[in-house]
């Protein structure tokens, strides 16, 4: 009885041998080697761990698509990373795999570095990178190039807003090795990240181009050392729209602006044409609020010149209504005059800079006053109106000058940046 039942327990190892003889037959060489490569494989361990050694990988970047999220400060990267090392554990002789040189791998199913991105703005998301496969060689050579979308954070300078040019960096290296484990150097030393085939200049930005480098920490406390890849790229404004909506705008108000200056300050139609010009003004502040990233540290300098239009506006409107005022009839005369000091100072040589030569001859005289070479018709004797018109001339001069110093300064400096 025993006899017997040893011979079933032989018969049956021997046919189960047999099966899978004949299940190894039936397998590809690429089958074969697979399962070879992967009988005892650690994917979570380093492969040169058991030397104690660092396992060097080998980056470069091809960025796809760009675009930057102005109201969070965000960059947005659709790039393919390539990465290479080398996993002494997946090697064979390729004569006993029907000449096979390289094999396929899933993502994830061979040990890969984990680059992630340190200055990431979505921390919930850690992996940037897609699920590819990955090819491994003979000599155990792994190829890694998975697309990737980075969001990183990249504060904006729009100083020169609408024309304004954005310097961004990214940092990527490993999340929980240090450098004596993992070490990234440049692919084939080079430093230039390539711009691939679907570039294009998308959501009004467009692509200048980056560099890498390999930055490195040392902590000497703790003998340790962390590597990063460091990407610096760089991005300008492509938004013609702007020139419609924000530069002519902006010419157009400066025209009126030196307009009322243009017009005698006792004109009505120069105050009428005053207060148009500070609505069209604040008017387009409202747009450039709605418009221009309110997060940033910089203010444009369109914002900047916008915003001393409307003073300088305003100093035009209250200058015209107050002489409009000086010089009404049906008003009391002033009984009480500008300060001596504010009269002696505009009545020398500052006078003579604001061309208030006009206005100076005719202080001390009674009666009406005289404005750009017109004398007003009527006389109103024992007030001060020619010492008071005098200041406001002054104030008026003062402000146009601002101005225009103002607008100068606004172009050059675009002119430069662009």
């Amino acid at each position: 009885m025993v006899a017997q039942r040893l011979l079933v327990v032989v018969i049956t190892a021997a046919a189960l041998q047999q099966v899978l003889a004949d299940g190894q037959q039936n397998l590809t060489p690429e089958e074969r080697l697979k399962k070879k490569l992967l009988e005892g494989y650690d994917k979570t361990t380093l492969p040169q761990r058991e030397n104690n050694g660092t396992t060097t990988v080998y980056m470069a970047v091809q960025i796809q698509g760009t675009w930057i999220e102005e109201d969070k400060q965000v960059i947005h990267i659709n790039a393919w990373f390539l990465q290479t090392w080398i996993d002494p554990r997946l090697t064979w002789d390729h004569k006993d795999y029907g000449g096979l040189k390289n094999v396929h791998f899933g993502d994830h199913e061979v040990w890969q570095p984990g680059i992630v991105l340190y200055n990431n703005a979505d921390v919930t998301k850690v992996d940037p990178y897609g699920n590819t496969d990955l090819i491994i060689e003979a000599d155990g050579t792994v190829w890694w190039v998975p697309p990737a979308t980075l969001r990183a954070e990249c504060p904006l300078d729009v100083t020169y807003w609408p024309y304004d040019t954005q310097i961004c960096g990214l940092y990527l290296g490993s999340w929980t090795r240090h450098g004596y484990h993992i070490d990234i150097q440049l692919y084939r030393n080079k430093s230039k990240v390539l711009s691939g085939w679907f570039m294009k200049h998308t959501h009004s930005w467009q692509f200048l181009g980056g560099q890498l480098s390999v930055q490195v920490k040392e902590y000497p406390t703790a003998s340790l050392r962390y590597v990063m890849l460091q990407m610096i790229v760089g991005f300008s404004r492509v938004s013609p729209i702007f020139t419609y909506t924000v530069v002519f705008p902006a010419i157009v108000v400066s025209a009126l602006t030196l307009l009322q200056f243009v017009l005698p300050m006792r004109e009505p139609r120069r105050l009428m044409l005053g207060c148009v010009s500070l609505l069209l003004t604040l008017m387009h502040l409202v747009y450039l609020v709605s418009v221009v990233p309110t997060l940033s540290d910089s203010v444009p300098i369109v914002v900047k010149f916008f915003g001393q239009t409307l003073a300088v506006t305003v100093v035009s409107v209250g200058v015209s209504a107050t002489l409009l005022r000086l010089t009404d009839t049906r008003q009391p005369t002033i009984s009480f005059a500008p300060p001596i000091a504010l009269k002696t100072l505009l009545t020398g040589p500052l006078g003579t800079i604001l061309f208030l030569r006009q206005y100076t001859d005719k202080v001390g005289m009674s009666g009406g006053a005289a404005e750009d070479g017109e004398v007003l018709e009527e006389t109103r004797p024992t007030s001060h109106h020619y010492e008071w018109l005098l200041v406001a001339a002054a104030v008026d001069r003062i402000a146009v000058l601002a101005f225009i110093t103002t607008f100068f300064i606004t172009f050059i400096a675009y002119v430069a940046a662009v």
